[in-house]
């Protein structure tokens, strides 16, 4: 394969759905991501405060479990992340670099992207789940609650990205 050649959008979504339905068939659920990381602070805040911790209703559902560090979402996560790192490597497309607007700065790219991913992390929270969680298993479920979500997320898409084209102009 040669550099900056993608898969087939057709090929990656056939690909994702037999995925999909193969955590659904192996595992009993679907794809998420964000608990994993509700569950990496739940252990880290018991390490710090683990009365705390015990006391905060949210955080103690992930550590009233025998091994809360072997849960497989966690895996999924590292598989991710290395999966993706493969894929740009065999791809060619792996390079450290900042993406940003001809006008911005570092620091306003850098402050942008890791305040827009605390937000979605929140939000995703808040919602009880992140893109895959909500649209992705929730739509393939027929759940209406992420079809819902799926066009508020491309509604609010567009509207951010219209207040933030300046900055990438």
């Amino acid at each position: 394969m040669k550099r900056n050649d993608f898969w087939s959008p057709y090929v990656a979504g056939a690909g994702l759905g037999l995925t999909l339905l193969a955590t659904f068939t192996i595992v009993g659920w679907g794809l998420g991501a964000s608990s994993a990381f509700s569950l990496l602070t739940g252990v880290g805040m018991s390490k710090l405060s683990p009365e705390y911790a015990q006391s905060l209703e949210y955080f103690s559902q992930y550590l009233n479990v025998k091994a809360p560090l072997m849960n497989w979402v966690l895996f999924e996560i590292i598989g991710l992340f290395f999966g993706a790192l493969a894929a740009a490597h065999i791809g060619g497309n792996f390079k450290f670099k900042l993406d940003k607007g001809a006008n911005m700065g570092n620091g306003t790219r850098l402050f942008t992207a890791f305040g827009g991913g605390i937000l979605i992390g929140f939000a995703s929270r808040l919602a009880r789940g992140c893109t895959s969680g909500v649209a992705l298993s929730g739509g393939a479920q027929l759940a209406v609650s992420g079809w819902i979500f799926v066009i508020s997320m491309f509604i609010g898409g567009f509207i951010v990205a219209a207040l933030f084209r300046m900055l990438w102009s």
